[in-house]
């Protein structure tokens, strides 16, 4: 057995390999992001962290998330609304909200002590409120005047953030306050539709805060306890109002926190390492289940280009193995092959065609052509499963345009008349043969799109192992290096 001749071919499907990884990863980069899937599975995550709705979107709206983000909050807009409904400027008023691929846990920690400092405030709950407006009126946008409904809210939202905050820290309360109610007094005014649900958000939030100052009356501080660890533990409590799961998670969390706090660590120190690492924690599960997704959707798109490419790797493999040459070729670009991932991230198309031109003129056994079949509807040249002297292809049948009008108008009582107005046509390999069949094709096809799957790097490292028992140990570079 010739064992060189198994390691060139190794090397050349290997090649193979990577190119139509690469392309399946670009694809499936260009699919998620347009999906916005990574930033979507996270907020579903974070959705589930604190079961509730309206803290989720206090999360995201804090300017810490905020800044994350690649787009910035417009002002209301002050044009009259009927100019929206002409096509030419409503085409101009289209805007997405851009939600973060990734969240450091140091600033999902902060945003939400941040937020549980002042829960308790009725600022904060018409917050909350205004966010569940906001949020149901996003969902259910369907004219053009509401985007400037969702800013204004947004802008009313920040106003009530820093009515909490001023709330939660001074003593000018009554000021604050009444200063967020004059403003949603003049959006219900503004925009007299959503009045309604504006009185009914402002009602709750009362409801609420004298059910938290319920709460808060039970609530003992510790010895030792400074006033900041305090005020924190006081809006964890509100949240067994707001949102009863969340707050049991942060008990268990701040559990006897002063007692495994380290010499010289504040408590609120230590509790906000427990809040870090319950976030990694949850952020590691929902990457699991990004993991599984990519990983199907590179078997699916793997199979797409496989499919489309005819890159069949059992075919590809006996063609390598027939053609020394070839194989030679393949093995010599594979020494001083490198993943340019600089250049793949910049300019993915060219960097493609310059991995594609070290294919030109190898001849490989790759895409479909369309052969004539004749007039017959039987053509031994283009069988699923070909037998001696027969080559494989998919027998196709098309109606002949040029002449259509011949065909009888009688067509059920003269179907036989009609097949001489019908081309036959093949859809076969370039290289077609009797070795293959319509089951091979289709194991080959698996066999490179779960290649795909496994992604470019895994096969580059494998490459590199090859080339060098190809060339007897490793280059005298490799060896410097590792010294």
């Amino acid at each position: 057995m010739n064992l060189g001749a198994i390691i060139e071919v190794a090397i050349g499907i290997v090649f193979v390999w990577i190119t139509i990884s690469l392309a399946t990863i670009q694809i499936q980069e260009w699919i998620t992001s347009k999906l916005d899937k990574r930033a979507r599975d996270m907020e579903a995550s974070i959705h589930e962290m604190l079961a509730n709705p309206n803290l989720r979107s206090q999360i995201y709206d804090h300017p810490v998330i905020r800044g994350l983000t690649a787009k910035k909050r417009r002002r209301p807009s002050s044009v009259p609304p009927w100019l929206y409904n002409f096509p030419i400027v409503r085409g101009f008023t289209k805007e997405k909200r851009k939600l973060p691929s990734y969240i450091p846990a140091q600033q999902f920690a902060l945003c939400l002590f941040d937020i549980a400092v002042t829960a308790g405030t009725e600022s904060s709950l018409i917050q909350q409120g205004i966010f569940k407006i906001r949020d149901d009126l996003e969902r259910n946008k369907n004219k053009p005047k509401d985007q400037a409904v969702i800013d204004a809210l947004n802008i009313l939202a920040d106003t009530a953030r820093s009515a909490a905050a001023t709330e939660a820290g001074t003593s000018i309360t009554n000021i604050s306050i009444n200063l967020l109610k004059k403003k949603a007094a003049e959006f219900s005014q503004q925009y007299p539709d959503y009045k309604e649900v504006m009185d009914r958000a402002l009602a709750e939030a009362k409801l609420l805060k004298n059910e938290i100052e319920k709460v808060s009356r039970k609530q003992k501080a510790a010895d030792g306890d400074d006033a900041v660890f305090t005020q924190l533990k006081n809006g964890i409590a509100a949240f067994s109002v707001i949102s009863p799961e969340l707050n049991q998670t942060l008990s268990a969390l701040l559990l006897n926190v002063e007692q495994y706090a380290a010499q010289g660590e504040s408590n609120i120190a230590k509790a906000r390492k427990n809040v870090e690492k319950w976030f990694d924690d949850s952020m590691d599960r929902a990457s699991g289940v990004f993991k599984r997704y990519s990983q199907t959707m590179a078997l699916v798109i793997g199979i797409v280009i496989a499919l489309s490419l005819n890159v069949d790797s059992i075919n590809l493999t006996l063609y390598l193995w027939r053609e020394p040459s070839v194989r030679q070729v393949l093995a010599e670009n594979a020494q001083s092959f490198k993943i340019p991932e600089e250049q793949l991230a910049a300019n993915p198309e060219q960097t493609m065609q310059a991995f594609r031109d070290k294919f030109v003129g190898l001849n490989l056994p790759v895409g479909w052509v369309i052969k004539e079949s004749g007039n017959a509807i039987y053509d031994s040249n283009c069988q699923l499963f070909p037998g001696t002297d027969q080559t494989f292809g998919f027998p196709i049948v098309m109606p002949n345009l040029g002449d259509s009008t011949k065909i009888p108008n009688k067509i059920m009582s003269k179907m036989a008349d009609s097949f001489n107005y019908l081309n036959k046509k093949c859809i076969a390999p370039p290289q077609s043969n009797t070795q293959a069949n319509i089951l091979l094709k289709i194991f080959g096809i698996l066999i490179t799109a779960m290649a795909a799957r496994q992604g470019a790097p895994f096969w580059f490292d494998l490459l590199k192992k090859l080339v060098n028992v190809r060339a007897t140990g490793p280059n005298p570079a490799e060896k410097v290096v590792s010294k």
